[in-house]
């Protein structure tokens, strides 16, 4: 499945997301260790 990764809005492959992290329940897939790294600093570094 085809998603967008939250930071860059780059579309991602679940299947082949570099990364990827659970956030309240949710998998949020990244394109990058930098994006997630970013993501994870917005939200609390979950």
């Amino acid at each position: 499945m085809k998603v967008k990764d939250p930071i860059c809005g780059m579309t991602v492959d679940t299947d082949r997301a570099p990364e990827k992290g659970s956030y309240a329940g949710q998998w949020v897939y990244f394109c990058s260790a930098a994006c997630k790294k970013r993501y994870e600093a917005a939200h609390g570094g979950h």
